[in-house]
């Protein structure tokens, strides 16, 4: 027979002792930190047993304390704030506009489409007749309060006059007789004699046919009216910032507009239907998504609850301690939200998935700390058999849960609030959760054990899991002691079935081969896929699909793409009445005009018209620069923009009057800031890489001006992508480079640190790409899991590679002794992990329905995160071990015969020791005299010829 021996383990040797030599000082260290870890915990369950009921109550103590945080309750409610870097010029720009010109009006559009011709006489008096049951008729109550367009219109400044509209009907004045004369051709010609400057006709409309040999239009299938309410933005308990009457009357709009303007009811030409888009609709619409799903997370919760009852029955018949674990992950859940509010950290709608990460984690904990009390069946008293239990499941969590608190801490840096404060929230959260598990349910695990002695009766909401130790026979006398019974048969199975797999995967060519070639065509996927991964972020995307408004986005984007973005050239306090700043603000016309991802024809400057005014009226007030005189240039400015009350100005320029900020009020003092408005082509957002492309082609266009920048509201959101790539690269790395560290001194193993960095440098690879595949972006909500995967897949690997340096060989009959090693360690901690990871799909599976873009988002990648954790964590990481394995803990336990999941399968059950040369005993060499199996020599395989 050919002798398998694995030489790193081998029985003697000049090149054996020389690797022992070289390891001695690691394997010396890693036993200690492994023997003080057990220690440690050994001394905690001593306490927890002998004061259980103290435990608890200090525990709630805690708890309630922790809680008063809710007293300094604060949520960020905005998504600007949430979802963009708040350091960014985008951010600063967007406050010195607020603070200089106060907020944009909130911008909503009507749109009618046309299954003939919108611009028929029938359809422009229906159009008309809708727009004065707008201006006119339309309210809402908000309290005590009524709303009508009359009080929420975007008012001109000086005369108070709404002038918030804007359509085709301008063309008409809103004349029903004019339009019924049909005497005023539509062209850009009639236009500009009606609005000077801003978008021409053709914004307003989409199909748009002209006649033959004429710019007149003749036909079109769709039209849109503007109308831009106030923003009078305020802090609204509940709600946010924002201005309520314009939200309330924005939803009455859109509610009346589909529920009646929509319909036959209202003299709706057949031809023509009615889609109303307002800011406060897609507001209500995202909120009641959020709320809806927010109910999904308790049917999540509740099913976990289920699952965990289910195992613990099933294993160790003690279902209620599924209620005990569930209960001790809510306790840490509302410890660690308690404590961030104390500290003055807002929570935020992706915080509450949080309670989903917790509660995996921690159902996790209760599985390996569970399995361990059923591995130490054989001790009869119930508080040395919890210490024991606490004692060798305690390392193997504290490694797990302090590598996902660095890795989370590690996140904490980023400059993207929302995953900033939701590691905050996690970091604490884990905490929590380790210290309650390892505590406050350890006292409740031992007084469920002391009823289960007493035969007393138990109970879950699992059908069929009430039970009473008395009679279900599984009782046993060990030496006149009343015990427990041992674990049940459910750990058998799943123990055997995962060695039998691994054993096959770990043992051979074959095995091994099939694991890797999976994994490369796994990784192969990932690699393409993170390539072809796209940033992108969208507003829109947190309105459920089955959203009345959903139609309305259907319809922009089929008549009208997506909207142009209405953006500025900002100038700030500069000598406007100087030649040299009265050029720039010339140049910077000319500079957008050559700028591709601008509007044609958008370009709204206020300084060219005035100019053009000036030398009209003022003629000797131009100088031969080109220039206003500066003498007059304020004198003439006020005039021109209607804040001269004895020389009102143009009607048609009184729109410039936003474009103007003054020192002081009523136009008075020197300009302290001025915009030149524009389009940008609703195609720049499309896409993450398009925006940014854009934002910065804007800004290099006008950098020659040096007082000048642009902005606009989606610049906030787009600055996001400039960061995203970089901001998940360093917080990855950061995470990965602190999960080696940690793992390497907490197991003081460097090649267990090592590896377990590969495993999650696999899942995040597989998980980036398969993000592709998938539907989902990289931005600030999917990027939060990217992280998430980090402390996921360490949990999945670490337990695995704890076991396998807490184990040394059995012996060699079924291949080499870091085969067995391997093959142990997934059949010690494989269910704990497995059952941890399905109650953590259990718990997310609900929100497969969601409707909010944030919860379907989570469901996607964690989804895919499970997955690949399992996998790499499971499978891959045992064949690793197989080839690449360090050599165990120098107080590791020998694995005992019967322990082996598989010595009814291999032998008889019985176990006998042949002699073994036992190396550098002195040296606690973990190669002791191990049993056999079958009566086989330790070092042969018997089917080996």
């Amino acid at each position: 027979m050919t002798d398998t021996t694995d030489p790193r383990m081998s029985t003697g040797g000049e090149e054996e002792d020389k690797r022992c030599g070289k390891d001695i000082s690691m394997e010396t260290i890693s036993g200690w930190v492994h023997s003080r870890m057990e220690t440690f915990f050994g001394g905690v369950a001593s306490k927890v047993v002998n004061y259980p009921f103290s435990t608890i109550g200090l525990t709630l103590i805690f708890t309630v304390g922790f809680l008063q945080g809710a007293w300094v309750y604060d949520e960020e409610l905005s998504s600007d704030k949430q979802f963009a870097p708040q350091d960014s010029d985008a951010v600063t720009d967007g406050d010195w506009v607020v603070a200089t010109f106060g907020n944009e009006a909130r911008r909503g559009e009507v749109y009618f489409v046309s299954t003939e011709n919108v611009l028929t006489t029938e359809n422009l008096l229906f159009m008309n007749k809708y727009n004065t049951w707008v201006t006119t008729e339309l309210y809402a109550m908000y309290g005590d309060q009524k709303v009508t367009w009359a009080t929420q219109c975007d008012k001109q400044p000086t005369t108070g006059v709404c002038k918030g509209i804007s359509s085709v009907l301008s063309l008409y004045d809103y004349n029903n007789t004019l339009i019924n004369d049909q005497q005023i051709p539509v062209n850009s010609l009639t236009w500009r004699q009606k609005q000077p400057s801003g978008p021409d006709v053709t914004y307003y409309l989409s199909g748009v046919e002209y006649f033959p040999g004429t710019t007149n239009i003749r036909l079109a299938t769709a039209a849109r009216i503007v109308y831009n309410t106030r923003n009078e933005e305020r802090e609204v308990t509940g709600e946010g910032l924002l201005d309520p009457e314009s939200e309330k009357f924005e939803i009455a709009l859109s509610e009346q507009t589909r529920d009646f303007w929509d319909t036959s009811a209202s003299g709706m030409p057949l031809n023509l239907r009615v889609f109303p888009n307002t800011v406060g609709d897609v507001s209500k619409a995202k909120s009641e998504a959020l709320r809806g799903d927010v109910m999904s997370l308790g049917i999540g919760y509740m099913l976990t609850v289920l699952y965990t009852c289910f195992v613990l029955h099933w294993k160790i018949k003690q279902p209620l301690l599924g209620l005990a674990s569930v209960l001790s992950v809510g306790l840490s859940t509302g410890s660690s939200y308690g404590l961030c509010w104390l500290m003055g950290i807002k929570f935020n709608q992706v915080v509450q998935v949080l309670v989903l990460i917790l509660l995996g984690i921690g159902v996790d904990d209760t599985f390996v700390i569970m399995d361990s009390w059923a591995d130490e069946s054989g001790i009869p008293n119930l508080k040395d058999r919890m210490v024991s239990a606490l004692r060798h499941a305690g390392p193997a969590i504290t490694v797990t849960s302090v590598t996902d608190l660095v890795a989370f801490l590690s996140g904490s840096s980023t400059s993207l609030p929302a995953l900033r404060d939701f590691c905050f929230y996690a970091a604490c959260g884990i905490t929590f959760d380790f210290v309650y598990q390892c505590t406050f349910f350890v006292a409740l695990a031992y007084l469920s054990s002391k009823r289960q002695e007493t035969h007393r009766c138990c109970c879950c909401p699992v059908g069929g899991c009430c039970c009473c130790s008395g009679d279900n026979g599984d009782d046993a006398e060990v030496g006149g002691t009343k015990t427990l019974p041992p674990a049940s048969e459910e750990n058998g199975v799943l123990t055997r079935g995962l060695f039998t797999i691994t054993r096959f995967l770990v043992g051979g060519l074959c095995g091994r081969l099939i694991v890797i070639l999976i994994s490369v065509f796994f990784i192969t996927i990932g690699i393409w896929g993170s390539i072809n991964v796209k940033m992108d972020f969208d507003n829109e995307w947190f309105v459920p699909s089955d959203a009345d408004v959903q139609d309305t986005f259907d319809i922009r984007d089929e008549y009208f793409t997506r909207s142009d973005i209405p953006a500025s050239v900002y100038f700030g306090r500069v000598e406007y009445h100087t030649l040299a700043v009265q050029l720039e603000l010339n140049k910077s016309v000319e500079l957008l005009q050559t700028n591709p991802w601008v509007v044609s024809g958008s370009i709204n400057s206020w300084y060219v018209d005035f100019h053009g005014w000036v030398l009209e009226n003022y003629p000797t007030e131009i100088l031969n620069g080109g220039g206003v005189r500066d003498t007059s240039f304020y004198i003439l400015l006020r005039e021109f923009t209607g804040w001269d009350a004895t020389r009102p100005g143009p009607a048609e320029f009184e729109s410039h009057q936003n474009n103007i900020a003054w020192e002081g009020s009523n136009g008075t003092g020197v300009v302290k800031g001025a915009s030149i408005d524009f389009l940008i082509s609703g195609t720049a957002s499309e896409e993450g890489q398009t925006s940014v492309d854009c934002m910065d082609s804007l800004r290099d266009s006008i950098a020659p001006l040096s007082p000048a920048f642009v902005w606009s509201d989606p610049f906030v959101f787009w600055s996001s992508y400039a960061v995203m790539m970089d901001e998940v690269t360093r917080n990855v790395s950061i995470a990965a480079a602190c999960v080696f560290v940690l793992v390497s001194l907490l197991v003081a193993n460097i090649t267990i640190g090592f590896i377990v960095v590969i495993i999650i440098g696999c899942v995040d690879v597989c998980m980036l790409g398969f993000m592709d595949h998938f539907g989902v972006a990289v931005n600030s909500v999917s990027v939060i899991c990217i992280v998430v995967a980090i402390g996921l897949a360490v949990d999945y690997s670490v337990h695995i590679g704890h076991a396998y340096l807490t184990v040394t060989a059995l012996n060699n009959s079924y291949g080499t002794s870091y085969q067995q090693r391997a093959a142990f360690a997934v059949a010690k901690m494989g269910p704990a992990v497995l059952n941890g990871a399905f109650s953590t799909f259990l718990a997310i599976l609900p929100l497969s329905m969601a409707k909010s873009y944030v919860f379907s988002v989570f469901f996607r990648m964690f989804t895919i995160i499970i997955f690949f954790g399992v996998w790499f964590g499971v499978f891959v990481l045992p064949v690793l071990l197989s080839i690449w394995g360090p050599a165990p803990f120098s107080v590791a336990t020998e694995i005992p015969l019967n322990k082996n999941p598989f010595a009814s399968e291999y032998g008889d059950g019985e176990s006998d020791v042949h002699d073994h040369p036992d190396h550098d005993t002195e040296l606690g060499d973990v190669r002791k005299p191990v049993a056999t199996i079958g009566g086989q020599h330790p070092g042969k395989h018997a089917d080996n010829k």
